[in-house]
């Protein structure tokens, strides 16, 4: 049956125009009326298809500086730049790295191992990732354009996960003095493998660290120390970028191999120290702690870091004397301040006044708890044990008034 069809006058009637992606059946009347007219879609839709291609990738833009793409210029760029530096590729059509929408007319050959292409690391489009993107990075900071996607942070959990910990080298300083805190990442049985860079955020008080004149780093540095785990073999095989933002009292930092080719190294301990200078008068304790930490392999992979904090305070915030506070009968004692674990809350035998409730705050008024005596007493006992280093506040109430007093809770 199907050989008579082939014989059949219908089956001379018509005949198949090979195309790319197939046959299309034609009848003669077709072949005399409407092949000019069907050959015209088909070229017209293959010139549509090129055109969406060629204009999806113009419709690609670089913000120069905002190298993962995400909407924000920040510390986390420069971990993606790192991995992209002294790469080359095409020039875009404008060399700039001004705040504004940059076309990308072709993308580059390299890609980072969440898909990204390289052509976002050039951030002034001259075909080179070299330090001058580094720097356009440093002057768009912090800048936005359209909707901004948080960056991911990787933030453990201190006795879990390894720690990025700032450890103040003297826990008490002096008005206008220079101080060093020192930063490590991970400790003895807990290293890191593998480190290509790291990025953070230091946040501190405001107002007790001098601001720094004219956007330098002069109040608050960074500097690596010398065995400097992460530098690995060789020397200056680790860069730190970082940015100082007095006003709002945070500093991020990126912390950096100079070259993936560099052999990667894996360890813990010590990394550099930030040297900061006391304001003339310092009001209470002078915090600092880490957070929105990211650490990456060479293949974006971030375990997880527990981030710390650290104190410092002025030598008459700590080191109250039994003396002092007995300015009259009806103080207290508190002793011993500083302290380490127990601390003691004595009223004076001459009185007849008797403790009924101790509340326990930290220096910025968080309250943390109570002790109330089941019987009020003329003495009390509270564990700080358990209390991270730093100036707490007790209010001390008793059947003639309330009291309070400040406890410096120490190492």
């Amino acid at each position: 049956m199907a050989k008579d069809f082939f014989k059949t006058e219908k089956y001379k009637k018509m005949y198949l125009m090979p195309l790319l992606w197939g046959p299309i059946f034609v009848s003669e009347i077709q072949t005399k009326r409407s092949l000019k007219r069907e050959t015209t879609k088909i070229l017209g839709g293959i010139a549509l298809s090129f055109l969406c291609a060629v204009s999806g990738l113009q419709a690609q833009e670089v913000w120069p500086g905002d190298v993962n793409n995400n909407g924000i210029v920040n510390n986390i760029d420069v971990l993606y730049w790192a991995l992209a530096q002294d790469s080359v590729g095409a020039a875009r059509a404008e060399v700039s790295g001004n705040w504004s929408a940059q076309p990308l007319t072709e993308l580059w050959p390299q890609t980072f191992p969440d898909g990204l292409n390289f052509a976002y690391a050039d951030c002034d489009g001259n075909g080179k990732v070299n330090a001058a993107d580094l720097n356009i990075i440093r002057d768009n900071y912090w800048l936005t354009h359209g909707l901004v996607s948080p960056d991911d942070y990787f933030l453990g959990t201190v006795e879990e996960d390894p720690v990025l910990l700032l450890q103040a080298t003297d826990p008490i300083t002096e008005p206008g003095a220079s101080e060093e805190v020192l930063l490590s990442l991970g400790a003895e049985g807990d290293s890191i493998n593998n480190f290509f860079g790291i990025a953070f955020a230091v946040k501190f008080d405001t107002d007790n660290i001098q601001d720094s004149p004219g956007g330098s780093n002069q109040n608050f540095s960074f500097e690596f120390t010398p065995d400097s785990w992460v530098d690995g073999q060789g020397s200056q095989m680790a860069q730190e970028f970082f940015h100082l933002d007095d006003a709002t009292g945070v500093a991020e930092m990126a912390i950096y191999r100079k070259s993936i080719d560099d052999a990667i190294p894996s360890g813990a301990g010590p990394i550099g120290k930030f040297t900061i200078v006391m304001e003339d008068i310092i009001v209470g304790l002078v915090e600092l702690g880490t957070d929105s930490i990211r650490l990456i392999n060479t293949q974006l992979e971030s375990p997880r870091i527990a981030p710390s904090s650290t104190g410092l305070a002025e030598d008459s915030l700590l080191l109250i004397s039994r003396t002092a506070i007995l300015a009259d009968e009806d103080e207290v004692l508190v002793y011993p301040n500083p302290a380490t674990d127990w601390v003691s809350i004595e009223l004076r035998s001459t009185t007849d006044t008797q403790i009924k409730k101790v509340d326990l705050y930290t220096m910025r008024g968080q309250f943390l708890g109570s002790l109330r005596a089941s019987r009020p007493a003329p003495k009390a006992m509270i564990n700080f044990a358990a209390l991270p280093e730093g100036l707490y506040f007790l209010k001390i109430e008793t059947n003639n008034g309330v009291f309070t007093r400040k406890v410096a809770r120490m190492p």
